[in-house]
Order: C-alpha cells, then sequence, then structure tokens
C-alpha cells in the first residue's frame, strides 16, 4: 500500500515463493483504481533511447 515492491517484501519476509507473499498482500480499493487508471493511460513516447535496427551491408569485405 506504500509503494514497496512486491519482490521486495517478499524477500523481506522471506518466502520463497512469491505467490506466498501475494496471499498477506491486500489492496485497496483506490489502489486497485489507480492502477485501472495507469494501465489506461496511452504508453509514452520516448524521444531518446529507443533502439534503432541497422542494417548489415551485403557489401561488406569476407575473406575466403
Amino acid at each position: 500500500m506504500r509503494g514497496a515492491a512486491p519482490r521486495a517484501i517478499q524477500e523481506l519476509a522471506g518466502h520463497q515463493d512469491l505467490g506466498t507473499t501475494q496471499r498477506y498482500l491486500h489492496l485497496s480499493p483506490a489502489a486497485v483504481e489507480g492502477a485501472i487508471r495507469l494501465l489506461d493511460q496511452p504508453a509514452p513516447q520516448f524521444a531518446r533511447g529507443n533502439i534503432v535496427a541497422t542494417q548489415i551491408s551485403s557489401t561488406a569485405n569476407v575473406s575466403s
């Protein structure tokens, strides 16, 4: 409820399986609604840092 990652809580609790941790995680209706609103937003468009595909030239020097 305070923003801690479930995986971090799992480690702190000493649970081997994340499913065990999830049994004890209870979300408020407001938290569920907030997650839905977040997922409903359009994906951000990044101006920098995108991976750009490059093409290898077929005329590259190849030794026989």
